[in-house]
């Protein structure tokens, strides 16, 4: 699928070098990650245009900054990132059909149509964070609704987390009248089976806003990264939702039992 950035060990390894010493030369790099210096130099090109400041000299390279942009690499979780797309919740739909395993995250630096409750749209301009999880519940498609509370408390205690008070409305979480995310559910299956659903979310993080909107960097003060927000935010989805359909599956042993 045209424009995804996967998943590569060989950028998590350059990085946890370069993180953990001064210097590391390219062949040091190519010996032990076992692949060619031309490979490590290809994989620091691409770092370099996706924002990581490394630095060049005769003795090797050295991390003088990152982006912090929820990459791949940088996360503990499966997931592509998408620097333009019409919507994440699109290529995710698309990826599930291909059977992509649940708890994929398909990320996106920026929509330019993005998908809201309703037939509305999210205007989704970089800053934020913007994204779609696989899921493979395992329920029924009259039941699929279900999964939407566990998603917005799952917003609702990372925004928590950094002492934004919020509400939890069914239209989206609000902070002092302002909305601040808003979480899309799709679901594709027969009605007693769904064979998958993708949760979306959209949270302004320091992106900008409409007016009857706000973002993090705007109640806080300061803008958080975009890294520290994904890496919170996905611990909690999987364990809010995980939670749920444990809960769920227990509940259907015992009626089966």
């Amino acid at each position: 699928m045209r424009g995804l950035i996967k998943d590569s060990p060989v950028k998590r390894g350059i990085l946890s070098m370069m993180r953990s010493r001064e210097m590391v030369s390219g062949e040091d790099m190519a010996r032990e990650l076992g692949v060619s210096r031309v490979s490590v130099w290809k994989h620091i090109k691409e770092l370099q245009a996706l924002g990581y400041g490394i630095e060049t000299t005769g003795k090797g390279y050295r991390l003088v900054s990152t982006p912090e942009k929820p990459y791949p690499w940088e996360l503990d979780v499966r997931s592509y990132y998408l620097l333009k797309t019409p919507s994440t919740m699109e290529v995710a739909e698309r990826l599930a059909e291909r059977g992509e395993p649940e708890w994929t995250f398909v990320i996106a630096e920026e929509q330019t149509a993005g998908r809201a409750r309703r037939g509305g749209r999210w205007l989704s301009r970089r800053g934020g964070l913007y994204f779609s999880v696989i899921l493979r519940p395992g329920i029924r498609l009259t039941d699929v609704g279900n999964l939407m509370e566990p998603s917005l408390k799952a917003v609702a205690r990372t925004l928590g987390g950094y002492r934004i008070p919020v509400e939890v409305l069914e239209e989206g979480i609000y902070t002092g009248g302002k909305k601040i995310a808003g979480v899309l559910l799709e679901a594709a299956g027969e009605l007693d089976m769904v064979r998958y659903a993708i949760i979306g979310v959209g949270l302004n993080v320091s992106n900008p806003v409409p007016d009857d909107a706000t973002s993090m960097a705007r109640v806080l003060g300061r803008a958080p990264t975009l890294i520290d927000v994904s890496r919170k935010l996905f611990r909690e989805l999987k364990l809010s939702l995980g939670t749920f359909l444990n809960q769920q599956s227990e509940v259907e042993s015992d009626a089966e039992g």
